[in-house]
């Protein structure tokens, strides 16, 4: 493919923030976690950028976290827009719910810089290359902090009209796919589907959603760039900007540009086979590694690396190791550099099972057969199992709809505490642990 044009496309930068769940002495280790946050990261898309001579960058709101952003997190945004367009790049954006007030006062402070849809409504630039039109940017950026209406049904009524050229037209947009009725911009996947355009880069959500997508034949690329940073240890998996390229044909390819400088995953660790206690933190720090080497294979190592660990499978010494688990701090001594990056674990969870046999236990008609028996439904896909879901639904729904969590939907990484997985997970959480503890002191061999 013949390469005419180039764009590096970013998500959710939420300037201002400070990644959690970070070690407390991780600089002991030699890593400023300033050198991890969004201003970093969006330090090393510019330089990306300027490496690559890219024609435009394009952002997809929330480049900061509040809408009347200080000065500490326009600072960073000024820098790298003045970079960028003094490398010849176009810089364009469109507002998230974060930064209303932000942006606007930015395009009046840098000439050059461009704010698509300031207001809510929709705005087209045609972009060009040595004077030659190789795409026409749409966008439509936030003018209030919550918008119920979606801003596609906006423009199916309100059409922008085509360039004269023939070049590809791509959606710039923050927005809340898939929703129904939310106060960000709800927008349905049928209605960009329907659009026409040739490609949809969102912001809002920060898990990128282009993986499989855009090497998907016939399918424009449409989905969330993701944010620029994982911002807490929930935003696993690669993040970095997007890069672009427009073929002379008008084709769009689409890469992922994984140069984050802090990477979030989500392992499991067997504890099979663990004999003491004092062999969990060896058996931890090897999956540690390992990660560490997967990750090389790509080239896109970080400078940090946090872990959620899962415990899994089955140990003699299970109580022993949750007690080690439940001590203050457990898992912030286990920090280790690897090569050249700092990994650690934020967070481990106990899904282990003492070396049981449910079915054996099930067949014992006192509480803890009861209780194993509903162990054993939660692990299956029948009507029993779904009826069972819907009476800890039940019992748990007027507790979770309490004025009370409101704050908590305004999360960005908000997720339904009532939906089948979360159910399942918290249901069988709750009864490995007190199946262990009602079979603790039961005589050796009894029940297992």
């Amino acid at each position: 493919m013949t390469v005419a044009a180039s764009i590096l496309a970013i998500g959710d930068v939420h300037l201002g923030t400070a990644c959690s769940g970070l070690p407390d002495d991780i600089s002991g280790w030699g890593v400023d976690p300033a050198d991890l946050a969004p201003a970093a990261a969006l330090r090393l898309a510019v330089d990306l950028a300027v490496e690559r001579q890219v024609d435009a960058v394009l952002f997809a709101g929330d480049v900061v976290e509040s809408s009347n952003a200080r000065f500490e997190a326009m600072r960073p945004l000024e820098e790298s827009i003045r970079r960028l367009l003094e490398s010849g790049a176009e810089v364009i954006a469109v507002a998230g719910n974060h930064d209303i007030e932000a942006l606007p006062r930015l395009q009046k402070l840098i000439g050059g810089f461009r704010l698509l849809g300031a207001g809510g409504r929709w705005e087209a630039i045609t972009l060009s290359r040595s004077g030659t039109p190789f795409a026409q940017v749409i966008g439509w950026s936030f003018g209030e902090k919550r918008v119920r209406e979606s801003p596609v049904a906006l423009l199916r009524r309100e059409p922008v009209p085509a360039p004269t050229a023939a070049v590809p037209r791509i959606g710039l947009l923050h927005c809340d796919l898939g929703a129904s009725g939310g106060y960000y911009a709800p927008v349905k996947q049928s209605e960009l589907d329907d659009s026409g355009f040739d490609a949809w880069l969102l912001g809002h959500i920060h898990k990128p959603s282009y993986t499989g997508l855009a090497e998907a034949a016939g399918s424009p690329p449409s989905g969330y760039l993701g944010s620029l940073v994982g911002l807490d240890p929930s935003e696993t998996g690669p993040h970095g900007p997007w890069l672009l390229t427009i073929s002379t044909d008008g084709n769009i390819g689409l890469e992922q540009m994984a140069v984050a400088p802090l990477r979030w995953e989500e392992v499991p660790v067997a504890m099979d086979g663990i004999e003491h206690v004092d062999d969990v933190p060896d058996r931890l720090l090897a999956v540690a590694r390992q990660q560490v080497e997967a990750l090389a294979q790509p080239g896109t190592v970080p400078r940090a690396l946090g872990l959620r660990a899962t415990l899994i499978g089955t140990s003699e010494v299970a109580n022993d190791i949750r007690k080690w688990l439940a001590a203050a701090n457990g898992e912030r001594s286990l920090i280790r550099r690897v090569d050249d990056t700092v990994v650690f674990f934020a967070r481990i969870v106990d899904e282990m099972r003492l070396q049981l046999d449910l079915e054996s236990i099930a067949a014992d008609g006192g509480p803890a057969g009861l209780l194993a028996k509903r162990l054993l439904l939660l692990g299956q896909d029948n009507a029993q199992s779904r009826a069972l879901l819907e009476r800890a639904r039940a019992s748990l729904s007027q507790v979770a709809t309490e004025d009370i969590w409101d704050p908590v939907g305004e999360h960005r990484n908000v997720t339904d505490p009532m939906s089948d997985d979360a159910l399942r997970r918290c249901l069988r959480l709750a009864g490995n642990a007190a199946l262990s503890s009602m079979l603790a002191g039961r005589p050796a061999g009894e029940g297992t």
